[in-house]
């Protein structure tokens, strides 16, 4: 009998049950691909990861990253998760003040911002350089996929931004207009596939809550995941696609975005950028976790 031990963590939340659970596995070492594939439908979770020894000069660990489908090269809400559970179980050092965690994955060795606070720690993500790219899909296409009047939309074109992975990011006039949404998931999955995106991300620059200013909704049907609940990747391609198009100003700006209410899973990510002197934007993605299991897996 192999015993593997798991956690399952609530992302981008300081409140239990809320957020973006993910199920990271403390020792990836044994099991083979199809196992890790098998696991991660097993547990029917938006991402499942599993940990690694580096193979990076630098890394502390090295993760693979799994949804229900498929393997990732990175993902934003299972890495934040996999650093808290780390930090949990004592395998990493959590920092009195601040540190860098260096994680390797497909998509390279990203930066972990750890940063002490009164209410937990908060993890930033270094994210990925966000590659903008036209999207080929009309405002008639893109209202029959969600499942609202094409006047719902904001000006703008759809756009496929990959910080890490690629997501079709459309723009929506009004955060009610985001919330009443009832996207046609199979339209969705074959024009995210025609894209060649993970799924669709949609953003209005209003939000419901007085301390938020982006609402956000990300659909990955092809990825088994009809509705990501708090999605970082998703939230890393707004803010690719808010600098691109300088929504927030040309040089910096920072906001926090809500998602998540209307799957009854509630969370708050926070995003910033900055313009270099070289013209080339910085992204971080920022939130809380908990963690919320402690368990093991039996494979006989």
């Amino acid at each position: 009998m192999r015993r593997y031990r798991f956690h399952q963590v609530d992302v981008f939340t300081t409140t239990p049950l809320g957020g973006n659970p993910a199920a990271v596995f403390l020792d990836g070492a044994g099991l083979t691909d199809a196992e890790m594939q098998a696991i991660a439908r097993e547990m029917n979770l938006s991402e499942t990861t599993y940990v690694l020894p580096a193979t990076a000069p630098g890394a502390d660990y090295r993760l693979r990253i799994f949804t229900p489908r498929r393997e990732l090269p990175f993902a934003g809400h299972p890495t934040i998760g996999t650093v808290a559970v780390l930090m949990a179980a004592g395998r990493l050092a959590a920092p009195a003040t601040r540190t860098i965690v260096r994680q390797e994955c497909g998509a390279g060795v990203v930066e972990v911002t750890v940063e002490a606070g009164a209410a937990g720690p908060t993890y930033w993500i270094a994210m990925p350089p966000a590659a903008w790219t036209a999207a080929h899909v009309s405002r008639d296409e893109c209202a029959a996929m969600l499942g609202c009047a094409p006047s719902d939309l904001a000006d703008g074109p759809p756009a496929i931004v990959a910080p890490g992975v690629p997501w079709l990011v459309v723009r929506l006039a009004s955060w009610p207009a985001v919330r009443e949404l009832r996207p046609d998931l199979a339209r969705v999955e074959v024009i995210a596939a025609r894209a060649k995106a993970t799924g669709v991300t949609v953003f209005a620059l209003d939000a419901e809550d007085p301390a938020c200013g982006v609402r956000v909704r990300s659909f990955a049907p092809g990825e088994g995941i009809a509705e990501d609940p708090v999605c970082g990747s998703g939230n890393g391609a707004v803010g690719g696609y808010v600098a691109h198009e300088g929504l927030l100003g040309d040089a910096e700006f920072a906001y926090v975005a809500e998602q998540g209410a209307e799957v009854e899973r509630p969370g708050r990510v926070m995003v910033r950028g900055r313009r270099e002197a070289d013209g080339r934007w910085r992204l971080a993605v920022g939130g809380q976790a908990v963690v919320m299991i402690d368990a093991e897996l039996r494979l006989g």
